[in-house]
């Protein structure tokens, strides 16, 4: 794993969407808040993803790393490359745990045990004598170090590893309140169709989203940070809009119910459960049975870089890269920074290469920031990108966007 400084990374991309001079309190403490662990799992559907790429063996992916997930399921495309970039230590760490995982076990069942359930002791012995000696420094020391509770970082696979991170312990939160209201959210694991899962939804939880007390919380930037989400998303979300964040919340949540069956959706289960559904699935794909041995013998296509994105492009070759996955870090973005960044991806863009990113709102953030001069050389497919996004089973996000370079 590359580390670079400065260390402050996420800083300059949480301040970058401002005008000079206007840089807050909220976005000071947003990116000292995202240092942190975030996700443990991405929340955007690789299987979707790949279905916009159509991967070829000669193909090389940029993507933002996240969790991780995204990148070991690319792999999976049989791609040359697999370049993972994030201003997230933590999450480089984690996607490098996984990939020294993937080189250490001999089998599919301890990785399994691992990233799957993520709740065993033995955990800890497979992480000192297996996967260890593999990390990188940067990630290793990340693992050993302790928490605020004095506990090195790595015993979270000993008690639920979902259950860590911001997002894991705010889903914890959430299940509690719920609890408190006379609701156990993971009664949507015993829906047997995808009507009965709406049934459930709009008779027991829908009206956790009209109380006083969530409207006011979910109004406020800090609290749904751990859900990942900036100040900038919070306001593009609630801009111009007459529902409040709650009711948006609310619509997402039940999108997350709703839109495939319990048996198809492992992001709904994480959300309504806090668990994968292990011994009967469904699981990212690169939990599935079938996708160890494929890792094993694709894992040192990965390669990990803590850098900005655009910084990472400026270092390659024009017309070097075949896809780039941005998730929804272009949310975050001042207009000058996206013009700088599709800049550099149009330059290392080689003839057929894809882009492909997701967005809070409903809008790309290309449509107003893009001079003619690199819009032109784009074409946005947006019959595509709409029939993804309509399957896209983590239904958190607004948009889902896909262009080609002309």
């Amino acid at each position: 794993m590359q580390a670079t400084e400065p260390s402050n990374l996420l800083s300059d991309a949480v301040y970058g969407h401002r005008a000079e001079g206007q840089v807050g309190l909220l976005d000071r403490l947003f990116a000292r808040w995202f240092e942190r662990l975030v996700y443990t799992q991405i929340w955007e559907d690789p299987v979707c993803d790949l279905e916009a790429m159509q991967v070829e063996s000669h193909h090389r992916i940029i993507t933002i790393a996240s969790a991780g997930c995204n990148a070991l399921a690319y792999l999976l495309a049989d791609p040359a490359e697999v370049i993972a970039v994030d201003l997230n230590r933590a999450h480089l760490a984690l996607l490098d745990l996984k990939a020294a995982a993937v080189r250490a076990f001999p089998s599919y069942p301890d990785f399994l045990e691992m990233f799957g359930r993520g709740h065993s002791k033995a955990n800890i012995a497979r992480f000192r004598q297996q996967i260890a000696p593999l990390l990188s420094v940067e990630a290793r020391r990340w693992w050993m170090a302790r928490d605020a509770f004095g506990r090195p970082r790595i015993s979270m696979f000993t008690s639920g590893l979902h259950r860590h991170g911001l997002t894991g312990r705010f889903i914890g939160i959430i299940h509690a309140w719920a609890r408190i209201r006379g609701v156990r959210l993971e009664d949507w694991t015993r829906a047997k169709t995808t009507q009965e899962q709406a049934e459930w939804f709009d008779s027991k939880v829908a009206r956790l989203f009209d109380g006083a007390l969530v409207r006011r919380l979910a109004a406020s930037p800090p609290v749904v940070w751990n859900l990942g989400i900036p100040p900038s998303q919070h306001d593009a979300l609630c801009e111009g809009q007459v529902q409040t964040m709650a009711s948006v919340l609310r619509e997402r949540a039940r999108r997350l119910a709703t839109i495939a069956p319990v048996a198809d959706n492992w992001f709904a289960w994480q959300a309504f459960a806090r668990r994968y559904n292990v011994e009967n699935g469904p699981l990212p794909p690169y939990l599935e049975p079938q996708a160890f041995d494929v890792l094993k013998a694709r894992v040192d296509r990965l390669q990990m870089a803590h850098e900005n994105l655009r910084i990472v492009l400026t270092g390659r070759p024009a017309g070097s890269l075949d896809r780039f996955v941005l998730l929804d870090a272009q949310d975050w973005m001042s207009d000058d920074e996206l013009v700088r960044l599709w800049q550099e991806i149009t330059r290392t863009a080689r003839p057929g290469a894809r882009v492909i990113f997701r967005t809070a709102g409903v809008g790309s953030p290309l449509e107003r920031a893009l001079p003619n001069a690199i819009a032109s050389r784009w074409r946005v497919d947006h019959v595509t990108a709409d029939r993804l996004h309509a399957r896209d089973r983590s239904a958190i996000y607004g948009g889902f966007h896909l262009l080609h370079l002309i």
